[in-house]
């Protein structure tokens, strides 16, 4: 009876293997597709300024004044529309995000994206400009995510 698994055999089933190996990987490099391009978002720098010691001088008087002001009642907005003091999530941007600036205006510096979902609270507002309507926005988690955005991207939201 003759051998099935002689050592030619071996080698020569382990031959066939390499060589398919190197075909196929030779075939991943060659015909891979080109991977699409695409232009990333401008990266918003938040640039801090080192704090500065003020002087203040203290003079004491004679007289002490006392003041006693009575509060002002502040405006609660109405549900759906927005208005200083209410929130507002940006929406319909389609995973662009929205531009907040450093002023109201196209021409105004960029300052970082707001993203889709993302929520905010209005500080000042509405200045039209550039036949748009923008107002001044404040991240409620980090107050250092503030400025101004236009209104076509801003939906009514409840206070959270």
């Amino acid at each position: 009876m003759r051998e099935i698994f002689s050592l030619r055999v071996l080698l020569a089933a382990l031959a066939i293997g390499l060589a398919l190996t190197c075909i196929t990987l030779l075939y991943i490099v060659i015909a891979r597709p080109a991977l699409p391009r695409t232009e990333s978002a401008p990266r918003a720098l938040t640039r801090i300024p080192a704090p500065t010691s003020t002087a203040y001088v203290f003079t004491p008087t004679a007289e002490l004044t006392v003041f006693t002001a009575t509060p002002q009642p502040t405006a609660t907005p109405a549900p759906g529309q927005i208005s200083v003091g209410g929130y507002v999530q940006i929406t319909g941007t389609g995973g662009d995000g929205l531009r907040l600036r450093a002023a109201p205006g196209l021409d105004a510096p960029l300052l970082f994206l707001g993203y889709d979902t993302e929520i905010f609270q209005i500080t000042d507002g509405p200045v039209e400009r550039d036949g748009r309507i923008w107002w001044a926005l404040v991240s409620p988690y980090d107050s250092t995510r503030a400025g101004w955005a236009v209104q076509d991207y801003l939906t009514p939201f409840e206070a959270p």
